[in-house]
């Protein structure tokens, strides 16, 4: 592991740097280290909770935003911790929009019914 990396990942894993993601549904995994997360809620709908947003960072000092959708959000909550890296797969990629646009990163990515998101523990941070 080089001094300056902020994402050591394990020689196992397969995955896709975000810079090399694809739009759509596809096979395709990701892992970075979850920086933030939070609650987004709609200040228009007396603070109606819409999902939770997250922050990513992957080896290549790449940052993307995350979205769990509320009906969705319960199945994730307990896992999710700042810090850790993570391996995703089963996710839908899409556009962000230049209203929700909180990275400079041009994708989302949007967690569906299956998607899965373990900790990887065997990373020498």
């Amino acid at each position: 592991m080089a001094a300056l990396d902020l994402v050591s990942i394990p020689a196992q894993a397969t995955y896709v740097t975000f810079d090399n993601l694809r739009l759509g549904r596809s096979p395709q995994q990701i892992v970075g280290r979850l920086l933030r997360f939070w609650d987004a809620r709609n200040i228009k709908k007396n603070g109606e909770f819409m999902g939770i947003v997250l922050l990513f960072l992957d080896e290549k000092c790449s940052v993307i935003h995350g979205f769990i959708p509320a009906a969705r959000a319960n199945e994730y909550r307990d896992v999710l911790r700042e810090g850790l890296i993570f391996q995703l797969s089963v996710f839908e990629v899409g556009r962000c929009t230049n209203l929700y646009r909180i990275t400079d990163h041009p994708f989302v990515v949007r967690f569906l019914p299956d998607t899965t998101i373990v900790p990887l523990t065997n990373v020498r941070v």
